[in-house]
């Protein structure tokens, strides 16, 4: 189940998005709202909110895009998945309190007692549990699978992406070649005899 600091930064998030640009993405925005109301009205049963399921709808698909029908499968259900979770913990502390409501004022530890109560009759708070472990399995499960095909279609397109870049670049001229490089001045090698003056020894 997500915990209050991811929902608190997904509402973050979501209010620094300038929405779509394009024409297009405007238009299939537009039924954004009406997409979440009627899963709400799915959803929602009475005494929950259907504003509050609507905004946490809404906060992961900003946070997840979903493109294609397979993708917008997965995040229904994760959705889905976390608002049983939620309700599974509202109903344990219904369930709870009512048990401590038919009790005897004079019981010393009314949560101990309330807890045997439900284990020794219908074990109420056993299927709760059961209940928001398979919800939570549920949303881990697609959660990884909604993250492996979003991170294939990511990996698929980039190469298209770097090849359409590669064609519409402007073709540049071959590199000029470089000069030689500047040789030194030979040094004389050994000695050579001054043949204007002769030598002392013919003198």
């Amino acid at each position: 189940m997500a915990t209050q600091a991811q929902i608190d930064a997904n509402r973050l998030n979501a209010q620094k998005s300038t929405g779509p640009r394009s024409l297009e993405g405007k238009a299939a925005s537009r039924f954004n709202a009406l997409k979440h109301a009627a899963s709400a009205k799915s959803l929602v049963i009475p005494g929950e909110d259907e504003a509050e399921f609507a905004e946490l709808a809404a906060s992961y698909h900003h946070q997840f895009q979903p493109d294609g029908p397979e993708e917008s499968l997965l995040l229904d259900k994760i959705v889905a998945a976390d608002w049983t979770q939620r309700r599974m913990g509202r109903l344990e502390a219904e369930v709870f309190n009512t048990l401590i409501a038919q009790q005897d004022e004079s019981v010393e530890n009314p949560l101990g007692a309330a807890f045997l109560q439900d284990c020794q009759g219908p074990k109420a708070l056993q299927k709760i549990f059961r209940c928001r472990e398979a919800a939570s399995r549920e949303w881990y499960r697609a959660i990884a699978e909604l993250r492996a095909r979003q991170a294939g279609r990511l990996a698929v397109a980039a190469p298209e992406i770097s090849e359409a870049r590669a064609v519409s670049a402007p073709s540049l001229p071959p590199p000029m070649p470089s000069p030689p490089p500047h040789l030194p001045p030979r040094g004389k090698i050994g000695f050579v005899f001054d043949r204007s003056t002769p030598p002392a020894w013919r003198l």
